[in-house]
């Protein structure tokens, strides 16, 4: 049971975080991933809504993921706050 729930969570994470990653203004990376990253980061969060499928009931799931995609669509770019930044020259 805690399986699904872990891959459930990584899966969102790594999704939403390719998708993150496909936008031209996204400071994770120095240069911005491949637009077709997107379908990889959507496939990814449907394996992710199948993992939460296996462990919760259908409409407890489809919220679950949800939400889960809203918090980290809000937290993956704040964690740009905590990369170090280069000096002003």
């Amino acid at each position: 049971m805690v399986m699904f729930q872990i891959t459930g969570l990584v899966l969102t994470l790594v999704g939403v975080t390719m998708i993150y990653a496909t936008s031209k203004h996204q400071k994770l990376l120095a240069k911005s991933l491949p637009k077709p990253a997107i379908l990889v980061g959507l496939i990814l969060l449907l394996f992710a809504l199948l993992s939460w499928v296996q462990l919760l009931t259908t409409t407890a799931a489809v919220f679950t993921w949800l939400f889960t995609i809203i918090a980290l669509l809000i937290c993956v770019p704040f964690s740009t706050i905590f990369k170090s930044r280069e000096p002003h020259k």
